[in-house]
């Protein structure tokens, strides 16, 4: 039975039983003997052709069925694996590259075909360039160069057919490099190079910035050969203050660091002649300022202090004779209104009602020169409209904060003292504005300045006495040359009102008026000649060189010779050099017998298009030319030219000192306020650079071949302050 159960179970037929596993031990003779023998490979050449292996495969001459790699000078099995394995070994890879770089450098040295090599250099020229553009766009337009790291994957991805624009690689930090290390630093070498060659002035400020960041500004006056015309051009922006001195900022430091600029590029102070600044103690002290420094350092240097300071400081001076109620009104009326468009909508419908012009109230500022003037002039034109609204919102609100201004819009005296504000106020700033001008000015200072001060002093003292004596003898506060208060002359306005019924009933208030203004008068003539001296030795004399005396025979009756004013330019003509100062005398005498033929031509070649006035830098540059007429030489006046022109140099007013402040404001905001120093030069001499070039800004300007040069790394990210640029420059010129 057992029997034919197993023949009916085929699973336990011995025909169907499977072979029992067992685990075999590893090692085991067992193991062995069962495991599948393994076929050896024998090299194969085909694998010397793989892309791979080529470069370090080599057969075994002796061994078939070996591999040898060139680089590590180890044999091996000629298995694939095996030799896959190799290849991915760290050994063997730092091996391959260091080969393949060493390489690649020789090649480059030596075996790259011509016509390769041209092309490449054309393609990277084409990059170069669209960076240093793409730089000076950020520069000029005040954008954040942090911009630069989307713009230029933006341009990648737009413009994807364009091999320059795939070129680029210009980031943030890249863009700031350029901006500092390319153009910046090719534009102050360039001036530097022109100082080296010319005599020049140096104009000085303090500003400072949205960062809290003091800093001082250096301005260079000089004759521009390029553009023919003298120029103030920035030089450096440098800070005042040391981080680990508070104390640092005395005379001593602002002269050293000042000096240090120059120094730097190797510019002789033999060429400095001038030195401006406003009128504080550190830097026009008697004793201890900057400029006591100068003129130990630069003997017979021309000191000046800025006009446009002086005559702000004293209509300054001046205004606080008058009520304090005249400054509080103007405040509080823009104070209420700036910040509500509902109140200024309001006001707009008044204005409108009485058929005024819409216009704004503006703010009084106490640091720009000319904005007293216009904030009266404002408050006068809107006076019947404000009027009529303050009087509407302070009986309707009784608010407090209108309860001044209504009372203030409702007194006549106020308003006296505003219509004379308005007469008295241009007096100065029509000074301050002429002297702010780019244009050569310079000669006629000392001319307006007195003009100035006979016109205040003639508004009440007697005219007898201030015209017969001379106006550094005239004492402003003299009791015994005083004239009435009737006849005092405050404006035509105020004589139209003076005798209104409300003014005249209150005697106390209406000869209080006339006391503050005659005070006005006192103090502002009295800081004039403080600040300026009548008999200046040196802008005294500078009305020779105006055009219409240069040629003037007449003129030459009274100064037939430069003598006076050479003798006072010492650092300009040596008084040593007989030779020189009797050729330029010789010259200025012959002057008006040479250009008597084409004085017609000469003037209409120097008068500007936009003002038709003689520009009288491009006079003194023309007169320097030879000219043949009528088969005659005209005489050569290159030393008389070169000697008016210096002088013509010499600085009068730190405005461009401001426009750089200026520029900074625009360009160091709230979200850009960790602008350093550096970075700030760089775009200011960029900014410089544009707008001096014949394009005048960044579209077709076309960057040198000095700017090319730098765009390496070693000048790209040069961290030293550029004070390297020039020689590397110099390299360069010399291939």
């Amino acid at each position: 039975m057992d029997h034919e159960s197993n023949i009916d179970d085929p699973a336990s037929s011995p025909r169907y039983n499977t072979p029992t596993k067992t685990k075999l031990k590893r090692g085991s003779e067992v193991s062995k003997k069962n495991r599948p023998k393994h076929r050896l490979q024998k090299f194969r050449n085909e694998w010397l052709k793989n892309k791979d292996f080529e470069d370090w495969l080599a057969p075994v001459p002796q061994d078939e069925y070996k591999a040898f790699c060139k680089f590590c000078k180890a044999p091996m099995v000629a298995e694939i694996s095996v030799l896959r394995t190799h290849q991915n070994g760290k050994k063997h890879s730092q091996l391959l590259m260091g080969i393949k770089s060493r390489r690649q450098t020789l090649m480059s040295s030596f075996t790259i075909p011509a016509a390769e090599t041209e092309t490449t250099i054309q393609k990277k020229k084409k990059i170069s360039i669209a960076e240093i553009k793409l730089a000076a766009f950020f520069a000029e337009h005040n954008i954040s160069f942090l911009t630069s790291d989307h713009l230029i994957d933006l341009l990648k991805e737009t413009f994807d057919d364009s091999e320059t624009v795939q070129g680029l690689n210009m980031k943030r930090t890249k863009t700031t490099a350029i901006v500092k290390n390319v153009i910046g630093a090719t534009q102050k070498v360039e001036l530097a190079n022109k100082l080296k060659n010319c005599k020049f002035s140096i104009m000085t400020d303090e500003s400072t910035d949205i960062g809290s960041i003091k800093t001082s500004c250096i301005v260079v006056r000089f004759f521009d050969e390029d553009s023919k015309k003298i120029v103030s051009t920035f030089w450096e922006l440098h800070n005042v203050f040391d981080k680990s001195n508070p104390h640092s900022a005395n005379a001593e430091n602002l002269y050293k660091s000042l000096m240090e600029t120059f120094n730097i590029h190797n510019i002789p102070l033999s060429n400095v002649i001038g030195f401006g600044s406003d009128g504080c103690n550190v830097m026009m002290g008697e004793n201890n300022s900057v400029a006591s420094r100068f003129r130990e350092s630069c003997p017979g240097i021309v000191i000046m202090k800025c006009v446009c300071h002086s005559a702000h400081l004293c209509v300054s001076e001046a205004c606080k004779k008058l009520p304090r109620a005249l400054e509080d009104l103007a405040r509080n009326i823009y104070n209420f209104l700036k910040s509500s468009s509902k109140r200024q909508s309001e006001l707009k419908e008044f204005q409108s009602f009485l058929n005024l012009e819409p216009h704004k109230i503006l703010h009084p500022s106490q640091t720009r020169w000319l904005s007293l003037s216009a904030v009266v002039d404002r408050i006068l034109e809107q006076w019947d409209g404000l009027k009529l609204y303050f009087t509407d919102t302070y009986l309707s609100q009784r608010l407090i904060a209108t309860e001044h201004i209504y009372h203030g819009l409702n007194d006549m005296f106020i308003k006296l003292s505003y219509y004379f504000l308005s007469w008295a106020l241009p007096l100065f700033t029509r000074f301050n504005a002429y002297f702010q001008t780019r244009q050569v000015v310079i000669y006629e200072l000392h001319e307006k300045i007195t003009a100035l001060y006979t016109e205040i002093l003639l508004c009440f003292l007697k005219r007898s006495y201030v015209l017969k004596t001379p106006l550094n003898v005239i004492n402003p506060k003299s009791e015994e040359h005083q004239i009435i208060n009737s006849n005092l002359y405050l404006g035509i306005q105020v004589a139209n009102h003076i005798d209104h019924p409300d003014i005249c009933k209150d005697h106390i208030r209406k000869n209080d008026f006339y006391k503050r203004c005659r005070e006005f008068f006192q103090v502002a003539a009295t800081e004039i000649k403080k600040r300026y001296n009548m008999e200046d030795p040196v802008l005294s004399k500078l009305y020779i060189l105006k055009p219409d005396n240069a040629i003037s025979h007449t003129f030459r009756e009274n100064t037939p010779s430069l003598l006076p004013l050479i003798n006072v330019l010492p650092r300009i003509v040596s008084l040593t050099n007989i030779t020189h100062m009797q050729i330029i005398d010789d010259q200025w005498r012959k002057l008006p017998i040479a250009l008597t033929i084409i004085t017609d031509d000469l003037l209409n070649m120097s008068i500007d298009s936009g003002t038709k006035k003689i520009n009288i830098d491009t006079f003194c540059y023309i007169s320097n030319f030879n000219r043949v007429l009528v088969g005659q030489k005209i005489n050569n006046f290159s030393e008389l030219s070169k000697f008016a022109l210096d002088v013509l140099s010499l600085p009068h007013s730190n405005a461009d000192c401001e426009r750089v402040f200026s520029a900074v404001n625009c360009m160091k905001t709230k979200v850009r306020n960790r602008l350093n120093i550096d970075t700030i030069n760089g775009a200011l001499h960029t900014k410089q650079h544009l707008s001096s070039s014949n394009t005048g800004n960044c579209i077709k300007f076309q960057p040198t071949n000095d700017m090319l040069n730098c765009m390496s790394k070693d000048i790209l990210y040069n961290n030293s302050n550029n004070e390297n640029v020039e020689t590397i420059f110099g390299m360069f010129q010399n291939y």
